[in-house]
């Protein structure tokens, strides 16, 4: 086989496993933000659940102050029994009382409801704060992990490089820039295997006479169709 050609052949495979790790590591932040959508679920139930936590706590306030004036009130009127002189004033100032006090009766049900509410919300507040705790923690695990894994694949991808390197040395300068104008307008698939008379980058027939020629490896050939360099492998090198 052309010298030329088998270093554009161990470059290519090279260059694709250069090409996963740079996919794997820009995919890093996507891969997060991925994982950030309970974290996000949990902090917007939360704050639904603590704006109505808050509006509880405001309508509690509100309601002491109701009770607090219809009890002043109430103590009013008694003191003021005490000033009547007929009985007609004294059952008009009973039946006042009586409406002061059921609103008194039903302002205080109206705040156990209101307080077992906050009870309620104050449960479901810990427990979101749990699930929010559980979420972050969940996200450090899987960071740490990832930084792991960059680490290593930092490591990997100087020795690659370095590797790469030694080959691009060897390849004729002419040949190694067709290689990379394939490749950008390839999607990193520059070199590819003829098989069955077909191109295994675009799956366009080869004629047959220069699919005979190929076969030799004695030549660089490109594809008709796509342009990208070919190599054939022989039946017996597969096994």
């Amino acid at each position: 086989m052309n010298e030329q050609l088998r270093l554009l052949i161990e470059l290519q495979k090279l260059d694709s496993i250069i090409l996963s790790t740079r996919l794997k590591m820009d995919a890093i932040p996507a891969t997060i933000s991925s994982h950030e959508g309970p974290l996000k679920s949990a902090e917007a139930a939360y704050e639904n659940v603590k704006q109505q936590h808050a509006s509880l706590e405001k309508k509690k306030k509100d309601k002491e102050r109701d009770i607090e004036d219809i009890k002043e009130k109430i103590k009013k009127l008694k003191q003021r029994t005490s000033e009547i002189k007929t009985n007609k004033e004294y059952q008009a100032q009973t039946k006042e009382i009586e409406k002061a006090e059921k609103e008194l009766k039903s302002s205080e049900d109206e705040m156990l409801s209101i307080m077992d509410s906050i009870e309620g919300s104050s449960k479901v507040l810990e427990i979101e704060k749990g699930r929010i705790t559980e979420e972050k923690a969940k996200i450090e695990v899987m960071k740490k992990e990832l930084e792991k894994e960059v680490l290593e694949w930092d490591e990997e991808f100087k020795k690659l490089k370095k590797n790469r390197k030694g080959l691009t040395d060897k390849i004729d300068s002419g040949i190694y820039n067709e290689y990379m104008t394939i490749m950008k307008a390839s999607r990193g698939i520059a070199v590819v295997e003829a098989k069955d008379e077909a191109c295994q980058g675009c799956n366009m027939h080869i004629p047959p006479q220069l699919f005979v020629e190929i076969k030799t490896g004695d030549e660089i050939i490109n594809c008709p169709q796509c342009r990208r360099i070919l190599y054939y492998v022989k039946p017996e090198a597969m096994e």
